[in-house]
């Protein structure tokens, strides 16, 4: 060991030799390591290894460095020191050997490179250690952030292992700090592409969740290709909110295998804010017996807030699934129609149970994706009084106060006060006016008799 060090390090120009090479072989090596794990490696295990022994060969090349400019760093006379031969001293006693005398003269130098230079050493080596690792981790365009996420992730979708496949579309999703390079688009775009139905189901959330543009057209073509997915690939080109996702209606509409799935096409079409009003229409007629498309159907539509759409909301305030009448609550409250007011009044007085909750639904989407509510879960009566609360409706003023005691709920009598007072105050400042002189107009024309429909409002 003593002479494979004195090899090594034993004069000044073996130990320049010695840390150029050391130099050479840990950041070229380390590029190529890095460049292998980012585009070719597909195994997990082995990817680990490789970035274990680039910090290992770091921490070698920490030393090296020390110990090559340890005269300089810790003192002179101190790779005398580590190249000093400890075993030949007590090898020369036990043998019996005569050692030369040693000198009385105080070196006052060694004494204090000697006390403390264990510390000095270890602070050396992490300083060393620790730039270098620094440095061909920013050499390498930040290789272990990269590496980190998405880099594990991308490795699992190389492996041959549909299993390690899906587990690497989870990782995508699990964090989602990183910037979508062309590198994660190929990738999600090759895994699109992928035998296992499972994995393609995966892609297609992940190329959602990471907003991938680049895989609508491709998403558009699987819904014909592999429609045992188009559930799963409607509602990721639902979130893919962009023209090219827009412009596919035209082509997803007319198709069949689209068709099939009803539901999930109404959330595309919600999502995307999309005014096909008379496919979504069809849709909501033809599910007589499937609750989950009439609720899709009326609040995608809802999400329009298209004031023309007020007759098919009050109708649809009378159907006989209770999660439709609050998806169509919900949507007239986005409406924002004072025509509304009657028809959610009637619908409040016609509820024979004030306690009942809208179930709360939210979008079909994949583990890890966003949350996005369609039903909100409250009570309906308050969920009515929300919705009477947007429309400003003069009747409200006495109806209001006629119907308090129709609920013993605390949170909707507090709402049922304030939109009184708020009302109350918007009729003192006249702000009232103009659509109480609308709705008498609109009943003269009807021919319903306007005194007393004047009379009624101003009350």
């Amino acid at each position: 060991m003593h002479g494979f060090r004195r090899r090594l390090f034993g004069t000044g120009r073996r130990r320049a030799f010695t840390l150029v090479l050391s130099l050479a072989a840990f950041y070229l090596g380390g590029a190529l390591a890095h460049g292998y794990i980012d585009d070719r490696c597909a195994s997990p295990g082995l990817s680990f290894v490789l970035v274990f022994l680039w910090v290992a060969g770091g921490a070698l090349l920490g030393l090296v460095t020390l110990i090559a400019l340890g005269d300089r760093v810790m003192g002179p006379g101190f790779v005398d020191d580590f190249l000093a031969d400890e075993m030949e001293a007590l090898d020369a006693r036990l043998s019996g050997e005569e050692l030369p005398e040693e000198e009385d003269e105080f070196d006052a130098e060694a004494v204090l490179r000697r006390s403390g230079g264990g510390t000095r050493f270890g602070v050396y080596f992490i300083l060393f250690f620790l730039g270098h690792i620094y440095l061909g981790n920013q050499l390498s365009s930040e290789f272990l952030q990269r590496y980190t996420h998405p880099g594990v992730a991308l490795i699992h979708l190389r492996s041959d292992d549909s299993e390690l496949r899906r587990r690497g579309l989870d990782m995508m999703t699990e964090r989602l700090d990183f910037t979508l390079t062309p590198q994660v688009e190929k990738i999600i775009l090759q895994a699109l592409d992928d035998p296992e139905e499972g994995v393609v189901a995966r892609a297609a959330h992940v190329a959602a969740v990471v907003d991938a543009q680049v895989a609508v057209s491709k998403l558009v073509n699987l819904i014909d290709q592999r429609p045992a997915l188009s559930f799963a690939l409607l509602i990721a080109l639902g979130q893919l909110d962009g023209p090219e996702s827009r412009a596919a209606s035209k082509a997803l509409l007319s198709s069949k295998e689209a068709n099939k799935e009803p539901v999930a096409l109404a959330y595309y079409l919600g999502l995307l804010r999309i005014p096909a009003v008379e496919d979504l229409r069809r849709i909501y007629t033809a599910a007589k017996d499937e609750e989950k498309a009439r609720v899709a159907a009326v609040w995608s539509l809802g999400q329009l807030r298209d004031g023309r759409l007020l007759e098919f909301m009050v109708a649809a305030l009378s159907d006989p699934s209770l999660t439709v009448r609050c998806a169509a609550v919900e949507a007239l409250e986005l409406m924002v129609v004072t025509d509304s007011a009657p028809a959610l009044m009637t619908a409040f007085e016609a509820e024979k149970d004030p306690h009942l909750y809208c179930p709360e639904v939210n979008l079909p989407v994949q583990e890890g994706g966003p949350i996005v509510q369609i039903v909100r879960y409250r009570k309906i009566m308050f969920s009515l009084v929300r919705a009477m609360a947007t429309t400003d409706h003069p009747k409200l003023i006495h109806w209001l106060v006629e119907h308090q005691e129709d609920t013993d709920d605390y949170r909707t009598r507090v709402l049922m006060e304030k939109l009184w007072k708020s009302l109350k105050a918007k009729d003192a400042r006249g702000d009232l006016n103009g659509i109480r002189r609308r709705l008498q107009q609109r009943a003269a024309e009807k021919g319903t008799p306007t005194p007393a429909a004047a009379k009624e409002g101003s009350q």
